[in-house]
């Protein structure tokens, strides 16, 4: 295996944005060394960080979305892999630095025609002004590797909860300082989407993944792990670790569980 090789730098704001390359993996970091998008140069339909798969576990509860938003694009990982692997599915990929919106489209093949737009703006006025509707937001969003304390702010959450479908819903990667922090944002989302939440935490991370709906699940317990495998084949995701560990992070009857 060959050593990492960094093939871009750029500064923005006082910000170093690198590229990194080894074999055919490609992956970008904000100077922190923690990885912010990959992607597999020779699968473009597979998301080879698991932190990217988990976003859409979500998923498991809902059928098949039609219309995705990405706030937080990074590199655009996570739109080249519907793009490849879900051509039909419509997105938005909305994006407030102009450095990483041209390393996106420049150096990891993020989509920016045909069903998916690519998009600099402010996710805070977007959500405001956007005449869409989303199967499935995901609001991947750090400022100095925590969650800005607006995203988790009432107001904010029922703009985005405004934007869903009728079976929408949007993944929530929180990162707080501590569980008190942590408690008083998911009480905040739990009381916008009226308790209709599951949470995911994922060993190798200090992120908590939160998945909110627009409505009950329709799908019943047997369903769902009648569906794992299928789900897995079709997105190439380990559906069966997500929902095992969701069991035991959620007491029953505490939400969508």
């Amino acid at each position: 295996m060959a050593e990492p090789e960094l093939i871009y730098s750029v500064t923005e704001s006082d910000q170093v944005i690198k590229v990194w390359q080894q074999d055919n993996l490609r992956w970008l970091e904000f100077g922190d060394e923690l990885i912010q998008t990959e992607i597999d140069l020779d699968r473009a339909d597979y998301l080879p960080e698991s932190f990217n798969r988990a976003m859409l576990g979500g998923v498991l509860f809902t059928d098949m979305p039609k219309r995705v938003l990405l706030a937080g694009t990074g590199g655009g990982s996570t739109a080249r892999y519907f793009a490849n692997r879900f051509p039909d599915i419509q997105g938005e990929a909305v994006e407030l630095s102009s450095a990483v919106i041209e390393l996106a489209k420049d150096y990891f093949d993020c989509p920016c025609t045909g069903n998916w737009n690519l998009i600099q703006d402010d996710i805070r006025n977007y959500v405001i002004q956007c005449a869409h509707r989303y199967d499935l937001i995901v609001m991947d969003i750090a400022i100095d590797q925590h969650t800005p304390e607006w995203l988790v702010e009432q107001t904010f959450l029922q703009h985005c909860r405004a934007l869903l479908t009728e079976n929408g819903h949007i993944a929530i990667n929180l990162i707080v300082k501590d569980a008190q922090g942590f408690l008083g944002s998911l009480a905040t989302i739990r009381h916008v989407f009226d308790k209709q939440t599951v949470c995911l935490s994922l060993t190798e991370h200090k992120n908590i993944l939160v998945y909110a709906y627009n409505q009950a699940c329709q799908h019943t317990p047997q369903q769902i792990e009648r569906s794992l495998s299928e789900l897995q084949q079709v997105w190439q995701f380990e559906f069966d670790d997500f929902y095992q560990q969701m069991l035991k992070d959620n007491p029953a009857g505490s939400g969508i569980i």
